[in-house]
């Protein structure tokens, strides 16, 4: 999500050491508290075309779950979970036997907040394979079971994320997270260092690309 970064994060940031205002800095917090909610608007610009192109594909052929699939990502990226579920819905009626499809449905149930409805298809999902997209499904059906308050299987979750994860700040601080929930605070306070220990080591490239996780660590805990 580089471009939130830019336009949420760093961009007030510069704009309150220029400005000598630091409550330009109130964007900043607000953007990584409802991150889930605000937009990208530069993806809304990026994904225009891509999204009229991918419509018209649906409309011509109504077989073409790839389409369907490709669509639903977009709208999963521009924070829109709920216009993505019909879609990957139809898709999986074309190709039942798709971890990936599986996954991203579950995806968009846990972000459209619709627990227990992901729980079914990140299940399946990760039945089939484990490993789809890099043990991603494990993340989602963490994020899910804490929406439940299932907290020690959320806690297994998010651990067997990590085993295939081991560099993921997002992994660890969800993991940090949930522990504290579960009244584990030295498992809390383990994986918040391990999450801070885990970003001094990363390549620069990664670094930027989990700033926004390494800046709710150091501002949120």
């Amino acid at each position: 999500m580089p471009t939130y970064y830019l336009f949420w994060l760093i961009v007030p940031t510069i704009l309150a050491v220029v400005s000598a205002h630091p409550s330009v800095l109130v964007v900043v917090v607000v953007a990584l508290v409802a991150r889930r909610w605000i937009p990208d608007p530069i993806a809304y610009v990026r994904h225009a075309g891509r999204v009229r192109s991918l419509q018209s594909q649906v409309e011509i052929n109504p077989a073409n779950a790839v389409a369907r699939a490709q669509l639903a990502e977009i709208w999963l990226a521009k924070r829109r979970p709920r216009r993505a579920i019909p879609l990957l819905e139809q898709a999986l009626e074309r190709d039942p036997g798709s971890a990936e499809l599986r996954y991203l449905l579950g995806l968009a149930h846990v972000r459209a907040g619709n627990a227990d409805a992901a729980l079914a298809p990140l299940s399946e999902a990760l039945a089939t394979d484990p490993r789809v997209r890099y043990g991603s499904a494990y993340l989602a059906i963490g994020d899910a079971l804490v929406l439940v308050n299932r907290l020690d299987e959320a806690i297994d979750a998010y651990e067997r994320f990590l085993k295939i994860n081991t560099s993921s700040l997002e992994g660890y601080a969800k993991l940090s997270r949930a522990r504290r929930k579960n009244r584990d605070e030295a498992g809390a306070r383990a994986a918040h260092a391990q999450a801070l220990d885990t970003y001094r080591v990363l390549p620069p490239f990664q670094r930027r690309k989990q700033l926004l996780w390494w800046l709710q660590l150091k501002i949120l805990g």
